[in-house]
């Protein structure tokens, strides 16, 4: 696989005056990139909602319905979690403090992933390539869906757009089921060759015991409820938390307007890299600051690939600024003010690219 190189930035060009421009809004401030008070909050509010519906889980005492609701809100705040304080960690964003961010990693771990493996997969290969085939492991075909243009799509695809939703329902339980083992025994993410260390192979294999252990055993030990109650619960809570993250993740670069560029020969793209992940990444769901709160922000993602390493709580401001310089540089700003937009779009580029011919569809 050839390495891949964009194109070099010069001074004064889009990247160097954005940048130019947020570091003059921080020091201008007297702001720190990391997280604030208000990041404090929401990590505190997540955390301590998470623990009292596990709390509830394991005090089910035989009451079904309470197992199975306290299951499904933890599946939904799972995502929130990981995405307010995993993806905070893993970019080095949340805190100055090395250590806390990578304790604020392996949050991942909660819902059954490797946050060891998730954050290679994340720097190494989607960050590095967003969008480029071969290269951005977040964009791999799986022979069930197709979310590129291809000549001949398989027959099948032709109705993607109806069942990739309820292929999504299980998007986390294939992450910890197949697709952690199946980039652990690779030997490679990206362009990145793996050599798990010592530690490396521990934190997998104590990954996938803790959360089982956690997620699972103790539940069906301590909640009083039948092993078909708890395993139907277990089910609820990644439903909830694959739809949660299918809605915050999948709009971000897989939108109607989404384009998949390769390098040529020599591995070289046509683009510096900031106009390559304005190019290929899209703001959604601003409108609102909900969704910012439950996300982490990932809604504002145009931001945060070109600024990865600041916290999500300064990125409405960041955005205002990244938009007029690249209206400046007529660089192309993608982006739907609601949430609702957004899943359409990315409901549309499935229809779309499940067909061999655009004007086949209706």
């Amino acid at each position: 696989m050839a390495t891949i190189n964009y194109e070099k930035g010069n001074k004064g060009d889009f990247f160097f005056t954005v940048n130019e421009r947020v570091e003059d809004y921080f020091n201008s401030k007297k702001l720190s990139k990391k997280t604030n008070t208000f990041g404090i909050f929401k990590a505190l509010f997540f955390c301590s909602t998470y623990l009292i519906l596990y709390f509830l889980v394991l005090t089910a005492n035989g009451q079904n319905g309470l197992l199975i609701a306290s299951f499904a809100l933890m599946g939904f705040i799972q995502i929130c979690i990981v995405l307010n304080l995993g993806h905070e960690g893993v970019h080095g964003a949340f805190s100055h403090k090395k250590w806390v961010n990578d304790l604020l990693c392996y949050s991942f771990d909660l819902i059954g992933s490797s946050g060891y493996l998730w954050k290679m997969r994340h720097i190494y290969s989607h960050h590095k390539f967003p969008m480029i085939p071969e290269h951005d492991v977040d964009i791999q075909q799986t022979g069930m869906l197709t979310f590129q243009p291809l000549e001949a799509p398989k027959p099948a695809f032709r109705y993607q757009n109806i069942y990739a939703p309820f292929l999504y329902c299980a998007y986390t339980l294939n992450a910890i089921f197949r697709r952690d083992f199946q980039d652990f025994f690779s030997g490679k993410i990206g362009d990145k060759a793996l050599d798990h260390s010592p530690s490396g192979w521990f934190s997998f294999i104590f990954s996938k015991i803790f959360y089982f252990t956690y997620a699972l055993a103790l539940p069906l030990l301590l909640s009083g409820c039948s092993v078909t109650m708890v395993l139907v619960g277990f089910v609820c809570m990644h439903v909830a938390a694959s739809i949660t993250a299918a809605v915050a993740l999948f709009p971000a670069h897989l939108h109607e307007d989404a384009i998949f560029p390769s390098p040529d020969e020599n591995g070289s793209m046509p683009t510096t890299w900031a106009e390559h992940q304005m190019s290929v990444t899209m703001d959604f769901g601003t409108r609102f600051p909900w969704v910012a709160f439950f996300f982490g922000g990932i809604n504002y993602h145009a931001v945060h690939h070109i600024f990865p390493m600041v916290a999500h709580v300064h990125f409405p401001a960041i955005r205002k600024i990244l938009k007029t310089t690249a209206t400046e540089f007529g660089i192309a700003y993608h982006h739907k003010p609601s949430l609702n937009a957004a899943v359409y779009s990315h409901w549309l580029l499935l229809r779309k690219n499940g067909m061999a011919h655009v004007n086949e569809i209706i």
